[in-house]
This record gives structure tokens, sequence and C-alpha cells, in this order.
């Protein structure tokens, strides 16, 4: 059996919500041309739809946006 490579790509999101809290919502293999302008657009669509903690709190915002890739690399370590 031979080495295998795995790549991934994710896009980070973290929401604010109105009591101060914050989450990060991770969703894989996000378009690869996505913008900042794509991110601010969603603002509007996520009001109302994404609810904070226990408390409920209301979406305000999406604070940060990042994509972040890995590869991994299995070993066959077998002889």
């Amino acid at each position: 059996m031979a080495d295998t490579v795995k790549f991934s790509r994710a896009i980070k999101l973290l929401a604010g919500f109105t009591d101060g809290d914050e989450r990060t919502i991770s969703l894989e293999d996000p378009k690869a041309n996505i913008t900042a302008a794509d991110i601010i657009a969603l603002n509007s669509l996520a009001s109302g739809v994404i609810i904070g903690d226990k408390f409920g709190a209301p979406f305000q915002t999406f604070k940060d946006a990042g994509i972040q890739e890995s590869t991994t690399v299995y070993l066959d370590i077998e002889e």
C-alpha cells in the first residue's frame, strides 16, 4: 500500500451576537472565489436565522472570516 495525501479546505466565520457572545461556524469546501463582499452580503441573510447560545441572543454580524487549508499525509509503514 502506498502513502496517501488528503487535502481539505474550509471557511471559518466568526459570528458575533448582540450579547457579546461569539461562535465559529465552519463550512467545508467553500467556493474558490469567495470575497469579503460575499461575507458582508451574508450578514443580512443570517439575521433571524442564526441564534446565539442558551440565552438566544440575536445574530449581529460576522466579525471575521478566513480560509483554512490543510494537508494530511497518511504514511504506509508496513514492510
